[in-house]
């Protein structure tokens, strides 16, 4: 099992979670963000025993 936690554009962790796949984790980023229309929210994963967090954005497929 992994921990996520939801980041909003300001820096600030607005959700955590532990979830089992890294698809019903993508649905739960998708279904937190109150304002998709903001860049830069993004997703890091704590996986069980590491103690980095490590991240992912939602840059939507453009570079």
């Amino acid at each position: 099992m992994a921990t996520y936690r939801v980041i909003d554009p300001k820096g600030e962790v607005v959700a955590t979670k532990d979830i089992e796949s890294a698809d019903d984790a993508h649905a739960w980023f998708v279904d937190s963000k109150a304002d998709n229309s903001e860049l830069g929210w993004r997703m890091e994963v704590r996986v069980e025993g590491d103690h980095d967090w490590r991240f992912f954005d939602d840059t939507e497929g453009t570079s």
